[in-house]
């Protein structure tokens, strides 16, 4: 069998090494990858931010331009306020400005509906539009315009103008009060064409209104603006209001949706561009029941998107255009290189190889676990029969039997431990054998030794015997004092009520009953103080709130003696919460001792008169211990009445029992009494309770 085992340390080396290179060496390369990957995404997240940061510069740029033609024109209407009434005059300097800024639309509406407007065509043509009294108020002429900007020929007349503003560019404005921008609005001449303005109030001299002054962008021309920004990026770019409303696209064909009555603006929730559902799905949120940018999802994201041949795309949105006076988003999906995606699909294949490297170590484990329990499970086993054979008392044999059979391709540890506890077996055997011989030898002394401790116990009983008597005449004494008390003053309130010439002494008669009265109360106090002693033997514990204990003993007080009203000051105990002083402590044997205190207490201040007397209770948090403290401000404890003597009393009446039956139940409560001159002139009883930790 030593020829075939196995060291276990080899195995176990062979095992834990396999393990470790399967578990270390995927890891490691899992780790290389997903670092590798890491540093692919962000070379490739600043490669598509870089577009995002042109379009957005280019684009405040762009914005910039209506909000200087509109300073400037205001400028020159306030120099010159006669402007707005020649149109001739002021459509000439609308169409210089065209010329010069890259702009769609400049107009003027005047407070009586009138209005100017300067329009650039998509070929460069400039058109004078005219809703004036001079030429017809409801009708917008249009006319083309030379190469000077001067008006030239008609080219159409729309009817049906409004006969004042209706637009959201004027309407807007007015309701702002000061320069800003309007909602994206459709043309009421053109209803296909949308727009959004930036336009500026004019006041006269006395601050009333007489016109708005305006610039337009037409969304069609901004988003082929975004287009030629864009053009030589994949992906997408979109600049959305905050409800999903496209106000432009890198993709000038999916900004309106157009139908045959009429002409909408897109949502990118309802886009069928992969890359905008993409960007949708990823910060629209609903609320509400309506669609909503959720700003908290902002950020860059890499996505693959499977209708695109899993291609991967960044997908980013920023706010912008707040310092302009617009709550627009920029959001766009770059494509990433293609060595993003092979390098996404070499970290998948990484980690199901190191997902597939654990189980596999995993697996080597279990195999080993086995190769380590079964033997010990044999060992065991064994260990447990022999184990039954020394408990069963009734067929205890004289030799005890280890039998495991263990595998032959075991390990040598097994073997050697099977070995050593068949010598501890056969060891056991030799050691009881020679136990045997000498129980013979113990029983002997044992005998001996019980005979000498029965002398003792006997010799113990005489002397209890002896302390029950000499305690019992005690108690006796006690009672038989009152008892004789009562049987004199009974017998000659017999001889008195005999006697029919001496019953007209009421007084005698009732001083007489008194005695009667006090000696039942006092023997009544001593069989209780008895009863209290007897009970202090058996301490039952249980968890219990100490503050219900004082309230408890309080109401047994004041109850029993209705003369005290006014005594006590208990309001520092009833100022603690419920259930905060907790302890485990037997209620009664508590009770008992904090009455006897109280009646301690009470006594002494009948005995000493005092004009003003007072018992003060106060409990208090002391590390481990809840503290009790009883003060009066009676007679104090006398000198001669220290912890060694409360047995004794130093009352006419007293029986010393009361002291004695509160250190016992302190004592029972692992705690402590002490008794000590008080602050205010009397007693100061202490009591001392461990808490429950």
């Amino acid at each position: 069998m030593k020829n075939q085992a196995k060291s276990l340390a080899k195995k176990l080396t062979r095992t834990t090494g396999l393990q470790l290179i399967l578990v270390a060496g995927s890891l490691s390369i899992l780790g290389f990858s997903v670092g590798r990957n890491n540093v692919i995404e962000q070379k490739e997240s600043h490669r598509a931010h870089l577009p995002v940061i042109q379009v957005s510069e280019r684009l405040s740029s762009k914005i910039s331009f209506p909000t200087i033609i509109n300073q400037l024109n205001e400028e020159a209407i306030a120099a010159d306020p006669a402007l707005l009434k020649d149109f001739d005059k002021l459509s000439k300097r609308f169409w210089r400005q065209l010329r010069s800024f890259p702009v769609d639309y400049i107009n003027y509406g005047s407070e009586d509906g009138s209005f100017l407007g300067i329009e650039k065509g998509e070929d460069g043509s400039f058109f004078h539009n005219e809703d004036s009294s001079r030429l017809g108020r409801g009708k917008m002429f249009v006319y083309s315009m030379t190469s000077t900007g001067e008006r030239l020929q008609q080219e159409d007349v729309i009817p049906g103008m409004s006969t004042n503003h209706q637009e959201a560019w004027y309407v807007d404005t007015v309701k702002a009060g000061k320069p800003t921008w309007s909602r994206i609005y459709a043309w009421e001449d053109q209803p296909e064409t949308f727009s959004i303005s930036y336009n500026a109030p004019i006041f006269n001299q006395e601050a009333k209104l007489i016109g708005v002054v305006g610039v337009d962008m037409i969304i069609d021309k901004l988003s082929n603006w975004l287009q030629e920004v864009w053009k030589d990026r994949s992906g997408l770019a979109l600049i959305i209001e905050k409800n999903g409303s496209i106000v432009a696209s890198s993709n000038p064909e999916i900004v309106l949706v157009r139908s045959e009555k009429s002409v909408q603006r897109a949502n990118i929730k309802e886009l069928e561009s992969p890359i905008a559902k993409s960007l949708s799905k990823q910060y629209l949120s609903q609320t509400d029941g309506k669609y909503l940018v959720n700003q908290n999802s902002f950020g860059q994201e890499l996505v693959q998107i499977s209708n695109l041949d899993s291609q991967h795309f960044f997908l980013r949105a920023t706010p912008w255009g707040r310092e302009f006076g617009l709550d627009w988003f920029l959001v766009t999906g770059t494509s990433a290189d293609q060595e993003v995606s092979v390098a996404e699909r070499n970290l998948i294949m990484m980690i199901f190889i190191s997902v597939a490297a654990l189980l596999m170590a995993l697996a080597i484990n279990r195999r080993l676990i086995n190769a380590l329990l079964t033997p010990l499970s044999a060992l065991t086993s064994a260990s447990q029969s022999t184990e039954h054979q020394i408990k069963d008392i009734a067929k205890q044999p004289e030799v005890l039997n280890f039998n495991c059979e263990l595998e032959k391709a075991g390990t040598k540890e097994f073997s050697d431990l099977h070995q050593a506890i068949t010598a501890m077996v056969k060891a056991f055997n030799n050691l009881t054998q020679s136990l045997r011989e000498k129980e013979k030898q113990i029983i002997e002394l044992f005998q001996d030794k019980q005979q000498k401790d029965e002398q003792a116990l006997s010799l113990m009983s005489k002397k209890l015997k002896t302390s029950l008597e000499a305690g019992s005449i005690s108690i006796a004494h006690e009672i038989n004092q009152p008892l004789s008390i009562l049987k004199l003053t009974s017998q000659t309130l017999i001889n008195t009520l005999n006697d029919t010439s001496k019953i007209h002494n009421f007084s005698d008669l009732k001083h007489q009953l008194s005695t009667i009265n006090s000696q039942s109360e006092r023997i009544a106090l001593i069989t209780n103080k008895v009863r209290a002693l007897l009970r202090n033997t058996q301490t039952e514990l249980s968890e219990l709130d100490l503050k219900q204990v004082i309230e408890s003993s309080l109401r047994y007080i004041n109850s029993n003696n209705p003369d005290i009203y006014g005594w006590i000051n208990s309001q520092q105990v009833h100022s603690i919460a419920d259930s905060s002083a907790m302890i485990n402590g037997d209620a009664v044997q508590l009770q008992i001792a904090l009455i006897n205190i109280l009646k301690n207490s009470i006594e002494s201040l009948r005995d000493s008169n005092n004009p003003d007397p007072l018992i003060l209770i106060r409990m208090k948090d002391n590390e481990n211990f809840w503290i009790i403290e009883i003060e009066d401000n009676g007679g104090g404890l006398l000198p001669e009445i220290n912890e060694e003597l409360l047995m004794e009393t130093s009352k006419p009446d007293g029986t010393g029992l009361g002291l004695f039956i509160v250190r016992t139940a302190m004592e029972s409560h692992k705690g402590q009494l002490s008794l000590s001159k008080g602050s205010i002139g009397g007693l100061l009883a202490r009591l001392s309770l461990p808490k429950n930790l």
